[in-house]
């Protein structure tokens, strides 16, 4: 009889043990997928008082968190300036096409992990010419909306003001 009781409290810590692990991965799969939410990119619009229907209700609060969790990310400043070696390189080196100019800006900006798509668009992670350059910006001073990804304030502008010269 003892033998049966050791059995069922082993299955009972079994199951308990169980219930914490699943606990655990529930926890860590919402932290994941709020921090995801929270840290996208996606341009968040201000509330507007003709909001439509399809928005639901208490968006507006919603867009207010998010908004402040974005302010406090160290992720999407991170990855607005461009994180990690570009493969832009990989043909941007004289060699297959043209390397980029080493210019004031140019090496101004080096400290930016050798990226490029934080000031020029396009995408870095593709290979094929085409692709890689949609939507690209060519010359980014062309394009001051860009500077102001990492510069804040008048900063961009006047430093803008410095590399047209």
């Amino acid at each position: 009889m003892t033998g049966n009781v050791e059995l069922i409290d082993r299955l009972r810590a079994m199951g308990r043990s169980l219930w914490r692990a699943a606990a655990g991965l529930a926890l860590v799969f919402a932290f994941a997928i709020t921090w995801t939410f929270v840290a996208s990119e996606e341009p968040m619009a201000a509330p507007q008082a003709s909001a439509a229907p399809s928005q639901g209700w208490g968006h507006e609060a919603l867009a207010d968190v998010r908004q402040r969790m974005r302010s406090v990310s160290i992720i999407a400043d991170a990855n607005a300036c461009g994180m990690g070696a570009s493969s832009c390189f990989k043909c941007h080196n004289g060699t297959r096409a043209a390397a980029p100019k080493q210019e004031k800006w140019h090496t101004d900006h080096k400290t930016v992990n050798d990226s490029c798509v934080g000031c020029h668009k396009g995408n870095a992670r593709l290979i094929k010419a085409d692709l890689a350059h949609a939507n690209m910006i060519k010359d980014a001073r062309t394009a001051p909306d860009t500077c102001t990804k990492c510069h804040k304030g008048n900063e961009a502008a006047e430093l803008l003001k410095s590399y047209k010269k």
